[in-house]
Protein backbone atom coordinates (compact mmCIF):
# COMPACT_ATOMS: atom_id res chain seq x y z
CA UNK A 1 0.00 0.00 0.00
CA UNK A 2 1.55 3.31 -1.11
CA UNK A 3 1.74 6.45 1.03
CA UNK A 4 -0.70 8.16 -1.33
CA UNK A 5 -3.22 5.37 -0.85
CA UNK A 6 -2.82 5.51 2.94
CA UNK A 7 -3.43 9.27 2.96
CA UNK A 8 -6.45 8.85 0.72
CA UNK A 9 -7.89 6.10 2.91
CA UNK A 10 -7.40 8.14 6.08
CA UNK A 11 -9.02 11.19 4.50
CA UNK A 12 -11.99 9.12 3.38
CA UNK A 13 -12.47 7.60 6.82
CA UNK A 14 -12.26 11.01 8.51
CA UNK A 15 -14.86 12.43 6.17
CA UNK A 16 -17.23 9.55 6.97
CA UNK A 17 -16.81 9.31 10.74
CA UNK A 18 -20.29 7.95 11.39
CA UNK A 19 -19.98 5.15 8.87
CA UNK A 20 -16.47 4.33 10.08
CA UNK A 21 -17.67 4.15 13.70
CA UNK A 22 -20.57 1.84 12.84
CA UNK A 23 -18.23 -0.46 10.90
CA UNK A 24 -15.75 -0.56 13.80
CA UNK A 25 -18.30 -0.99 16.59
CA UNK A 26 -18.94 -4.71 16.16
CA UNK A 27 -15.21 -5.43 16.07
CA UNK A 28 -14.63 -3.37 19.22
CA UNK A 29 -17.39 -5.21 21.09
CA UNK A 30 -16.02 -8.57 19.98
CA UNK A 31 -12.44 -7.89 21.06
CA UNK A 32 -13.54 -6.44 24.41
CA UNK A 33 -15.86 -9.38 25.05
CA UNK A 34 -13.26 -12.04 24.26
CA UNK A 35 -10.51 -10.30 26.23
CA UNK A 36 -12.64 -9.71 29.33
CA UNK A 37 -13.98 -13.26 29.22
CA UNK A 38 -10.48 -14.71 29.18
CA UNK A 39 -9.26 -12.33 31.88
CA UNK A 40 -12.11 -13.01 34.28
CA UNK A 41 -12.02 -16.74 33.53
CA UNK A 42 -8.34 -16.96 34.39
CA UNK A 43 -8.89 -14.88 37.53
CA UNK A 44 -11.73 -17.20 38.57
CA UNK A 45 -9.60 -20.30 38.02
CA UNK A 46 -6.76 -18.78 40.04
CA UNK A 47 -9.14 -17.81 42.85
CA UNK A 48 -10.62 -21.32 42.98
CA UNK A 49 -7.18 -22.94 43.19
CA UNK A 50 -6.07 -20.49 45.88
CA UNK A 51 -9.25 -21.12 47.83
CA UNK A 52 -8.76 -24.88 47.72
CA UNK A 53 -5.07 -24.41 48.52
CA UNK A 54 -5.98 -22.41 51.61
CA UNK A 55 -8.43 -25.09 52.75
CA UNK A 56 -6.68 -28.31 51.76
CA UNK A 57 -3.04 -27.32 51.37
CA UNK A 58 -1.05 -28.77 48.50
CA UNK A 59 -3.42 -30.15 45.87
CA UNK A 60 -1.44 -33.35 45.22
CA UNK A 61 -3.50 -35.22 47.83
CA UNK A 62 -6.54 -37.41 48.28
CA UNK A 63 -8.92 -37.03 51.23
CA UNK A 64 -10.70 -39.98 52.83
CA UNK A 65 -13.55 -39.02 55.14
CA UNK A 66 -16.31 -41.00 56.88
CA UNK A 67 -19.87 -40.72 55.62
CA UNK A 68 -20.40 -41.58 51.98
CA UNK A 69 -23.66 -42.86 50.52
CA UNK A 70 -24.50 -44.75 53.71
CA UNK A 71 -24.74 -41.47 55.62
CA UNK A 72 -28.32 -40.25 56.07
CA UNK A 73 -28.86 -36.56 56.16
CA UNK A 74 -26.20 -33.92 55.68
CA UNK A 75 -22.80 -35.01 56.97
CA UNK A 76 -20.00 -32.87 58.33
CA UNK A 77 -16.66 -33.57 59.99
CA UNK A 78 -18.29 -34.19 63.36
CA UNK A 79 -21.54 -36.01 62.50
CA UNK A 80 -20.36 -38.50 59.87
CA UNK A 81 -20.39 -42.27 60.36
CA UNK A 82 -17.59 -43.21 62.73
CA UNK A 83 -15.99 -46.18 60.95
CA UNK A 84 -12.74 -44.73 59.64
CA UNK A 85 -9.78 -45.77 61.78
CA UNK A 86 -6.03 -45.37 62.12
CA UNK A 87 -5.69 -48.98 60.93
CA UNK A 88 -7.38 -47.96 57.65
CA UNK A 89 -4.81 -45.20 57.26
CA UNK A 90 -1.95 -47.61 57.96
CA UNK A 91 -3.32 -50.10 55.40
CA UNK A 92 -3.51 -47.36 52.77
CA UNK A 93 0.09 -46.38 53.45
CA UNK A 94 1.29 -49.99 53.19
CA UNK A 95 -0.84 -51.37 50.36
CA UNK A 96 -1.79 -48.65 47.86
CA UNK A 97 0.72 -47.75 45.13
CA UNK A 98 1.56 -44.10 44.46
CA UNK A 99 1.10 -43.12 48.13
CA UNK A 100 4.00 -41.02 49.40
CA UNK A 101 2.68 -40.34 52.90
CA UNK A 102 -0.50 -40.54 54.96
CA UNK A 103 -1.68 -38.18 57.69
CA UNK A 104 -4.66 -38.57 60.04
CA UNK A 105 -6.89 -36.16 61.92
CA UNK A 106 -9.65 -36.05 64.49
CA UNK A 107 -11.71 -32.85 64.47
CA UNK A 108 -13.89 -30.80 66.79
CA UNK A 109 -15.19 -27.72 65.00
CA UNK A 110 -16.21 -25.49 67.91
CA UNK A 111 -13.51 -25.81 70.57
CA UNK A 112 -13.17 -22.93 73.03
CA UNK A 113 -9.57 -21.73 73.45
CA UNK A 114 -8.64 -19.58 76.48
CA UNK A 115 -5.45 -17.66 77.18
CA UNK A 116 -4.39 -14.37 78.79
CA UNK A 117 -7.91 -13.68 80.00
CA UNK A 118 -9.21 -13.92 76.42
CA UNK A 119 -11.06 -16.67 74.57
CA UNK A 120 -12.02 -17.60 71.06
CA UNK A 121 -13.75 -20.48 69.30
CA UNK A 122 -11.77 -22.43 66.75
CA UNK A 123 -11.70 -25.81 65.00
CA UNK A 124 -9.45 -28.19 66.94
CA UNK A 125 -7.52 -30.66 64.77
CA UNK A 126 -5.75 -33.58 66.40
CA UNK A 127 -3.28 -34.73 63.75
CA UNK A 128 -0.25 -36.85 63.05
CA UNK A 129 3.07 -35.01 63.16
CA UNK A 130 3.40 -35.10 59.34
CA UNK A 131 0.15 -33.22 58.74
CA UNK A 132 1.73 -29.81 58.11
CA UNK A 133 4.23 -31.35 55.68
CA UNK A 134 1.45 -33.12 53.75
CA UNK A 135 -0.52 -29.87 53.58
CA UNK A 136 2.57 -27.91 52.55
CA UNK A 137 2.18 -25.43 55.41
CA UNK A 138 5.09 -23.31 56.57
CA UNK A 139 5.71 -22.00 60.06
CA UNK A 140 5.59 -18.34 61.01
CA UNK A 141 6.96 -19.08 64.49
CA UNK A 142 8.38 -22.14 66.21
CA UNK A 143 7.87 -25.64 64.79
CA UNK A 144 5.20 -28.26 64.37
CA UNK A 145 5.02 -30.96 67.02
CA UNK A 146 6.88 -34.24 66.43
CA UNK A 147 6.20 -37.98 66.54
CA UNK A 148 7.98 -38.03 69.91
CA UNK A 149 5.44 -35.50 71.21
CA UNK A 150 2.67 -37.83 70.14
CA UNK A 151 4.24 -40.92 71.71
CA UNK A 152 4.76 -38.98 74.95
CA UNK A 153 1.13 -37.75 74.90
CA UNK A 154 2.60 -34.25 75.17
CA UNK A 155 0.25 -31.34 75.77
CA UNK A 156 1.60 -29.11 73.03
CA UNK A 157 -0.27 -27.10 70.42
CA UNK A 158 0.30 -25.36 67.11
CA UNK A 159 -2.08 -22.53 66.28
CA UNK A 160 -3.09 -20.54 63.22
CA UNK A 161 -2.04 -16.95 62.70
CA UNK A 162 -5.52 -15.57 63.51
CA UNK A 163 -5.62 -17.41 66.84
CA UNK A 164 -2.10 -16.21 67.65
CA UNK A 165 -3.03 -12.60 66.88
CA UNK A 166 -6.24 -12.85 68.95
CA UNK A 167 -4.76 -14.47 72.05
CA UNK A 168 -1.04 -13.68 71.96
CA UNK A 169 -0.46 -10.27 70.35
CA UNK A 170 3.12 -10.10 71.70
CA UNK A 171 4.21 -13.62 70.68
CA UNK A 172 2.70 -17.08 71.01
CA UNK A 173 5.54 -19.64 71.19
CA UNK A 174 6.12 -20.78 74.76
CA UNK A 175 2.79 -19.36 75.94
CA UNK A 176 0.05 -21.47 77.52
CA UNK A 177 -3.57 -21.91 76.46
CA UNK A 178 -6.45 -24.03 77.68
CA UNK A 179 -8.68 -26.26 75.53
CA UNK A 180 -11.19 -28.88 76.67
CA UNK A 181 -10.19 -28.15 80.29
CA UNK A 182 -6.57 -29.13 79.53
CA UNK A 183 -3.54 -26.83 79.49
CA UNK A 184 -1.31 -26.82 76.40
CA UNK A 185 1.97 -25.12 75.54
CA UNK A 186 2.17 -23.37 72.18
CA UNK A 187 5.17 -24.63 70.20
CA UNK A 188 4.43 -23.12 66.79
CA UNK A 189 2.31 -20.75 64.69
CA UNK A 190 1.30 -21.67 61.13
CA UNK A 191 1.99 -19.03 58.47
CA UNK A 192 -1.19 -17.41 57.06
CA UNK A 193 -3.07 -19.41 54.41
CA UNK A 194 -6.13 -17.24 53.81
CA UNK A 195 -9.79 -18.19 53.48
CA UNK A 196 -10.95 -21.38 51.81
CA UNK A 197 -14.31 -22.26 50.19
CA UNK A 198 -17.26 -20.88 52.13
CA UNK A 199 -15.01 -18.51 54.04
CA UNK A 200 -13.56 -21.30 56.23
CA UNK A 201 -10.12 -20.16 57.32
CA UNK A 202 -7.26 -22.46 58.24
CA UNK A 203 -5.68 -19.46 59.99
CA UNK A 204 -8.32 -19.81 62.71
CA UNK A 205 -7.33 -23.28 63.89
CA UNK A 206 -5.48 -25.19 66.59
CA UNK A 207 -3.50 -28.42 66.15
CA UNK A 208 -2.60 -30.92 68.87
CA UNK A 209 -0.91 -34.36 68.58
CA UNK A 210 -3.24 -37.15 67.49
CA UNK A 211 -2.20 -39.55 70.27
CA UNK A 212 -2.64 -36.85 72.90
CA UNK A 213 -6.18 -36.18 71.73
CA UNK A 214 -6.95 -39.86 71.31
CA UNK A 215 -6.04 -40.64 74.96
CA UNK A 216 -6.50 -37.38 76.85
CA UNK A 217 -8.83 -35.03 74.97
CA UNK A 218 -11.35 -36.69 72.64
CA UNK A 219 -11.00 -40.22 74.03
CA UNK A 220 -12.06 -41.81 70.76
CA UNK A 221 -10.36 -43.88 68.09
CA UNK A 222 -12.22 -43.09 64.88
CA UNK A 223 -10.88 -40.55 62.38
CA UNK A 224 -12.47 -37.60 60.64
CA UNK A 225 -9.86 -37.21 57.91
CA UNK A 226 -7.18 -39.33 56.26
CA UNK A 227 -4.93 -37.11 54.15
CA UNK A 228 -3.01 -39.00 51.44
CA UNK A 229 0.04 -37.43 49.78
CA UNK A 230 0.49 -38.68 46.21
CA UNK A 231 3.87 -39.61 44.77
CA UNK A 232 2.63 -38.86 41.25
CA UNK A 233 -0.27 -36.35 41.31
CA UNK A 234 -1.22 -37.08 37.69
CA UNK A 235 -2.29 -40.61 38.74
CA UNK A 236 -4.80 -39.38 41.31
CA UNK A 237 -7.76 -41.13 39.65
CA UNK A 238 -6.13 -44.59 39.70
CA UNK A 239 -4.95 -44.06 43.27
CA UNK A 240 -8.41 -42.93 44.40
CA UNK A 241 -9.91 -46.10 42.88
CA UNK A 242 -7.35 -48.26 44.68
CA UNK A 243 -7.99 -46.52 48.02
CA UNK A 244 -11.74 -46.90 47.52
CA UNK A 245 -11.44 -50.62 46.82
CA UNK A 246 -9.14 -51.21 49.81
CA UNK A 247 -11.33 -49.37 52.34
CA UNK A 248 -14.48 -51.11 51.06
CA UNK A 249 -12.73 -54.43 51.58
CA UNK A 250 -11.57 -53.48 55.07
CA UNK A 251 -15.05 -52.31 56.05
CA UNK A 252 -16.66 -55.49 54.74
CA UNK A 253 -18.66 -53.58 52.13
CA UNK A 254 -19.57 -55.91 49.29
CA UNK A 255 -21.85 -55.95 46.27
CA UNK A 256 -24.37 -53.13 46.17
CA UNK A 257 -23.83 -52.13 49.79
CA UNK A 258 -23.38 -48.39 50.26
CA UNK A 259 -20.02 -46.91 51.20
CA UNK A 260 -19.58 -45.57 54.74
CA UNK A 261 -16.73 -43.32 53.58
CA UNK A 262 -15.86 -41.12 50.66
CA UNK A 263 -12.65 -40.48 48.73
CA UNK A 264 -12.32 -37.01 47.25
CA UNK A 265 -9.67 -35.28 45.18
CA UNK A 266 -9.08 -31.52 45.09
CA UNK A 267 -8.16 -31.93 41.43
CA UNK A 268 -11.53 -33.53 40.70
CA UNK A 269 -13.41 -30.79 42.57
CA UNK A 270 -11.47 -28.09 40.76
CA UNK A 271 -12.07 -29.86 37.44
CA UNK A 272 -15.84 -29.93 38.09
CA UNK A 273 -15.86 -26.23 38.91
CA UNK A 274 -13.65 -25.54 35.91
CA UNK A 275 -16.11 -27.46 33.72
CA UNK A 276 -18.93 -25.13 34.75
CA UNK A 277 -16.65 -22.14 34.25
CA UNK A 278 -15.50 -23.42 30.85
CA UNK A 279 -19.08 -23.81 29.63
CA UNK A 280 -19.84 -20.21 30.58
CA UNK A 281 -16.58 -18.97 29.09
CA UNK A 282 -17.21 -20.80 25.82
CA UNK A 283 -20.63 -19.20 25.60
CA UNK A 284 -19.19 -15.72 26.19
CA UNK A 285 -16.37 -16.31 23.72
CA UNK A 286 -18.94 -17.42 21.15
CA UNK A 287 -20.82 -14.17 21.80
CA UNK A 288 -17.58 -12.26 21.21
CA UNK A 289 -16.92 -14.26 18.05
CA UNK A 290 -20.47 -13.60 16.87
CA UNK A 291 -19.89 -9.88 17.42
CA UNK A 292 -16.80 -10.11 15.20
CA UNK A 293 -18.74 -11.91 12.47
CA UNK A 294 -21.55 -9.36 12.67
CA UNK A 295 -18.92 -6.64 12.50
CA UNK A 296 -17.58 -8.22 9.32
CA UNK A 297 -21.07 -8.36 7.81
CA UNK A 298 -21.66 -4.71 8.69
CA UNK A 299 -18.36 -3.76 7.05
CA UNK A 300 -19.26 -5.68 3.91
CA UNK A 301 -22.78 -4.21 3.67
CA UNK A 302 -21.74 -0.63 4.34
CA UNK A 303 -18.81 -0.78 1.95
CA UNK A 304 -20.99 -2.29 -0.78
CA UNK A 305 -23.36 0.62 -0.28
CA UNK A 306 -20.39 3.01 -0.26
CA UNK A 307 -19.13 1.57 -3.54
CA UNK A 308 -22.42 2.58 -5.21
CA UNK A 309 -22.61 5.94 -3.44
CA UNK A 310 -19.03 6.85 -4.34
CA UNK A 311 -19.32 6.28 -8.11
CA UNK A 312 -18.31 9.87 -8.94
CA UNK A 313 -15.21 9.58 -6.75
CA UNK A 314 -14.32 6.32 -8.49
CA UNK A 315 -14.89 7.84 -11.92
CA UNK A 316 -12.72 10.87 -11.16
CA UNK A 317 -9.90 8.70 -9.89
CA UNK A 318 -10.11 6.48 -12.95
CA UNK A 319 -10.15 9.54 -15.18
CA UNK A 320 -6.88 10.84 -13.73
CA UNK A 321 -5.14 7.51 -14.20
CA UNK A 322 -6.07 5.21 -11.32
CA UNK A 323 -6.29 1.56 -12.31
CA UNK A 324 -8.79 -1.03 -11.20
CA UNK A 325 -6.09 -2.36 -8.84
CA UNK A 326 -5.74 1.11 -7.31
CA UNK A 327 -9.48 1.35 -6.65
CA UNK A 328 -9.58 -2.18 -5.28
CA UNK A 329 -6.58 -1.44 -3.05
CA UNK A 330 -8.17 1.74 -1.72
CA UNK A 331 -11.45 0.09 -0.69
CA UNK A 332 -9.74 -3.02 0.62
CA UNK A 333 -7.35 -0.87 2.64
CA UNK A 334 -10.27 0.99 4.18
CA UNK A 335 -11.74 -2.28 5.47
CA UNK A 336 -8.37 -3.51 6.73
CA UNK A 337 -7.58 -0.21 8.45
CA UNK A 338 -10.99 0.01 10.14
CA UNK A 339 -10.70 -3.54 11.46
CA UNK A 340 -7.12 -2.99 12.68
CA UNK A 341 -8.06 0.28 14.39
CA UNK A 342 -11.14 -1.34 15.96
CA UNK A 343 -9.06 -4.26 17.21
CA UNK A 344 -6.50 -1.95 18.83
CA UNK A 345 -9.23 0.24 20.36
CA UNK A 346 -11.04 -2.83 21.67
CA UNK A 347 -7.84 -4.17 23.25
CA UNK A 348 -7.14 -0.78 24.82
CA UNK A 349 -10.67 -0.54 26.25
CA UNK A 350 -10.44 -4.08 27.64
CA UNK A 351 -7.07 -3.33 29.20
CA UNK A 352 -8.52 -0.22 30.85
CA UNK A 353 -11.53 -2.14 32.17
CA UNK A 354 -9.29 -4.92 33.52
CA UNK A 355 -6.96 -2.44 35.23
CA UNK A 356 -9.91 -0.55 36.76
CA UNK A 357 -11.57 -3.79 37.88
CA UNK A 358 -8.38 -5.08 39.47
CA UNK A 359 -7.95 -1.79 41.35
CA UNK A 360 -11.56 -1.33 42.51
CA UNK A 361 -12.29 -4.97 43.39
CA UNK A 362 -8.75 -5.80 44.47
CA UNK A 363 -9.00 -8.84 42.25
CA UNK A 364 -6.17 -10.67 40.54
CA UNK A 365 -7.07 -9.60 37.02
CA UNK A 366 -4.44 -9.37 34.33
CA UNK A 367 -4.47 -8.82 30.61
CA UNK A 368 -4.62 -12.16 28.73
CA UNK A 369 -2.19 -11.10 26.03
CA UNK A 370 -2.29 -14.37 24.08
CA UNK A 371 -6.10 -14.32 23.84
CA UNK A 372 -6.10 -10.60 23.07
CA UNK A 373 -3.54 -11.00 20.30
CA UNK A 374 -5.60 -13.84 18.86
CA UNK A 375 -8.75 -11.68 18.94
CA UNK A 376 -6.90 -8.79 17.27
CA UNK A 377 -5.57 -11.01 14.47
CA UNK A 378 -8.97 -12.63 13.90
CA UNK A 379 -10.59 -9.19 13.82
CA UNK A 380 -8.15 -7.92 11.20
CA UNK A 381 -8.61 -11.11 9.16
CA UNK A 382 -12.42 -10.86 9.26
CA UNK A 383 -12.38 -7.15 8.40
CA UNK A 384 -9.98 -7.68 5.53
CA UNK A 385 -12.02 -10.59 4.17
CA UNK A 386 -15.24 -8.60 4.53
CA UNK A 387 -13.76 -5.78 2.47
CA UNK A 388 -12.71 -7.96 -0.44
CA UNK A 389 -16.07 -8.21 -2.22
CA UNK A 390 -16.90 -4.48 -1.91
CA UNK A 391 -13.40 -3.66 -3.16
CA UNK A 392 -13.91 -5.85 -6.23
CA UNK A 393 -17.33 -4.29 -6.76
CA UNK A 394 -15.88 -0.77 -6.63
CA UNK A 395 -13.03 -1.71 -8.97
CA UNK A 396 -15.46 -3.17 -11.50
CA UNK A 397 -17.36 0.11 -11.95
CA UNK A 398 -16.49 1.60 -15.35
CA UNK A 399 -15.77 5.35 -15.38
CA UNK A 400 -18.35 6.02 -18.13
CA UNK A 401 -21.06 4.14 -16.20
CA UNK A 402 -20.19 6.08 -13.06
CA UNK A 403 -20.41 9.44 -14.83
CA UNK A 404 -23.70 8.55 -16.55
CA UNK A 405 -25.15 7.50 -13.17
CA UNK A 406 -24.11 10.88 -11.75
CA UNK A 407 -25.86 12.92 -14.46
Amino acid sequence: MSDATVRLVLRTLRRNKGRSFVMALGFIVGVVSITLTEATGEAARTAVRQSFRAMIGDLDVLLVQPGGDAQRGRANLETSITTLTADDAAAIRQSVPNVADVGVAQVELGAVVEANGRNTTTPLFATSANYAVIRGDSMAQGAFFTDDDGRALARVAVIGSDVARELFPTGAVGQHLRMKAIDFTVVGVIAPNGAGPGGFSMDNIAYIPFETARRRVFNRDYLNIVNIKLANPSRWAQTAAAVHALVRQRHGTTGAALDDFRVTSPQAMIARMAGVDSTLRRMLVWIGGLALVIGGIVVAVLMLAAASARRIEIAVRRAVGATRADIRGQFWSEAALISAAAAVIGAAIANGVIAAGAFMMRAQLSMPWAATLGAVLVTIAIGTAAGYLPARRAASIAPADALRAAE
